[in-house]
């Protein structure tokens, strides 16, 4: 997903310098700021300054508008079309002045004509000419910040388009997640899946409306509500985010971490009913609180996990994505520092990473859950010497129960993933884009990864370890027909681990596989993996040409996943040779 967000940026760059015309220009732009409500002939007699920066943020400043004067230059001898774009698709009131003629848009003007997501406006340059426009903008109730361009009409659309595919693609992956979750909460019954799923769900209504795709598609009465519940929607993402995060966190153990989560509620409860009304308004409180919310919830994160909740490490890598973002919204929302006017839908990005970094957790989960099975089994073995006949039949009637309910477990774990599959699969089908595609395969291949040692141990009789050669074949035949190659796999093991280590395994194995197939030209690949007492040795290679370094991405999250794996999360080493064959040498512990 991240590698298919910077190549799209890379074509609306691209784009943009193909269509670029440098007969016609804005010659002269100047802003004012309008601190007393003037009409347009009185700004007409004001000193305008120059425009010096094309991007203008002024937070959030309801008494405040702004004005533009734009003269644009036709060096041609034919009649030009441009386009005015003001990249900020929350502007809630936009007024273009030219000669006699006043057009109005924004977020509170959109007509059923409009299908883009920013405001614009359709600008006709005579021959040889030089006209002059006024802009007067203005916002009441979000950030007045916005960033002014002239584009031609084709490259325009392109853009959008491009943004809008984005979202959508975007919200389809969250939304597989989202179903998930719940799948989870009716299966697993922990109330922790149905607090994200509400969290998610208040995120997307809130990034929905930061990114202009509500505003757009929504009846003009739902956009003018929306646009006077800015504090309350913020609040409600802070309040969920803390909801969940004191269930999956299981801070009532701790005193002091849960009191700090409730008394942010009751600040954000407090600011919902006394800032958020138009004449008392100030939603740059609640912004900050969420400021105080995101940092203090990796702080309560790491604690809980130095404090021996080890699922918390999954939060913890998850949340790191997910405090940039919104980091640098915060702030760019406070008029500090603009970047999310370059990259808008980067939250999103994170969220999805986020929502797979939990699904990780929930596999560890199991694994927890499979070492206090043990510990029940060890206290039931105890107790057969001191009972009788029939509390040992009892016990081993009560422990073949558990391995079929641990084993049908598996199974729906295994049908639950596979129900993600065909979400993405049919989400993939209706992308004609090539590099999404391939994006969309990789991550079928690495949930089927984690679906196969669930298949395995829901088959077997022992619902304890996996026998790895049986999962590394099943595995390499997938990711062999995936990729429609044909390649002599030569594996040797005889290891069986547990499912947590297993399932690690395969996500390494099936990174390496793909970079294999996809730029070594190879038709044979070895995989050796040997234990040695708590350490694993894995060996992957093949015969084919190698690649260079800069052949892929080593910061793509394939190869970032297996360094965390690796490294973060196995405590192991990995060495490479990749000049003239692919060759990697990787010690895990376990």
């Amino acid at each position: 997903m991240k590698k298919y967000n910077q190549i799209l940026l890379i074509l609306i760059f691209l784009n943009s310098f193909l269509y670029a015309n440098n007969q016609i220009s804005i010659s002269n732009s100047s802003i004012f700021i309008d601190k007393e409500n003037l009409n347009i002939e009185a700004i007409k007699t004001k000193t305008f300054e120059p425009l010096n920066n094309i991007h203008k943020n002024f937070g959030f400043n309801k008494n405040l508008t702004v004005w533009l004067k734009i003269q644009i230059k036709n060096n041609t001898n034919k009649k030009i079309q441009k386009i005015l774009d003001l990249d900020n698709p929350l502007l809630e009131e936009i007024v273009l002045y030219s000669n006699k003629d006043i057009r109005r848009s924004g977020m509170l003007y959109i007509d059923e004509k409009r299908k883009t997501i920013n405001p614009s406006f359709t600008l006709n340059i005579s021959a040889n000419s030089t006209q002059s426009y006024y802009v007067k903008i203005k916002n009441n109730t979000t950030a007045l910040q916005f960033s002014i361009k002239l584009e031609d009409e084709e490259v325009f659309l392109k853009k959008d388009f491009a943004k809008q595919f984005s979202i959508i693609l975007l919200i389809g992956v969250i939304s597989s997640f989202l179903i998930y979750a719940m799948v989870l909460f009716f299966y697993a019954k922990d109330i922790s899946y149905l607090y994200y799923s509400f969290y998610i769900i208040v995120l997307l209504f809130q990034q929905l409306t930061y990114i202009g795709l509500l505003p757009l598609y929504m009846p003009l009465w739902f956009t003018r509500i929306d646009n006077l519940i800015v504090v309350p929607k913020v609040g409600a993402v802070i309040i969920m985010g803390i909801v969940f995060a004191r269930s999956f966190l299981k801070t009532k153990n701790y005193e002091n971490i849960d009191k700090i989560y409730k008394y942010l509620i009751y600040i954000v409860l407090l600011q919902i009913v006394f800032i958020s009304s138009p004449y008392f308004y100030y939603p740059e409180i609640t912004v900050l609180t969420g400021l105080v919310f995101i940092f203090f919830n990796y702080y309560a994160a790491i604690y809980v996990y130095k404090r021996g909740n080890k699922q918390a490490r999954f939060f913890i890598v998850g949340w790191s994505f997910l405090i940039i973002g919104f980091f640098l919204t915060i702030i760019d929302a406070l008029g500090i520092y603009s970047i999310m006017y370059n990259i808008p839908i980067l939250v999103l990005v994170f969220t999805a990473i986020e929502a797979l970094f939990l699904l990780l957790a929930f596999v560890d989960k199991l694994n927890i859950l499979q070492k206090q099975k043990d510990s029940i089994d060890n206290k039931l073995v105890e107790e057969l010497h001191e009972r009788n006949a029939i509390i040992k039949e009892e016990v081993e009637n009560r422990t073949l129960m558990l391995k079929n309910l641990y084993r049908e477990l598996h199974h729906r774990v295994k049908n639950n993933l596979q129900v993600m599959l065909s979400i993405i699969r049919l989400q993939s089908n209706k992308i004609d884009n090539i590099e999404t595609k391939e994006q969309f395969l990789k991550l079928e291949n690495r949930i089927k990864s984690i679906s196969k040692t669930h298949e395995i141990l829901s088959l077997n009789d022992d619902i304890e370890k996996i026998d790895m050669y049986e999962y590394i074949y099943s595995l390499s035949e997938d990711i062999e027909t995936s990729y429609s190659k044909e390649i002599d796999f030569d594996i040797r093991t005889v290891v069986f681990i547990s499912l947590k280590d297993a399932v690690y395994i395969g996500i390494i194995i099936n990174e390496l596989l793909t970079n294999s197939m996809k730029y070594s030209e190879c038709t044979k690949i070895s995989i050796y993996l040997t234990q040695k007492k708590n350490e694993l040795f894995l060996h992957i290679s093949d015969n084919g040409k190698g690649f260079k370094s800069s052949d892929i991405n080593e910061k793509s999250l394939g190869l970032e996943l297996v360094n965390s794996l690796v490294v973060g999360q196995l405590n192991g080493t990995i060495s490479k040779d990749i000049d003239n064959k692919c060759e990697y040498n990787i010690k895990l512990k376990i």
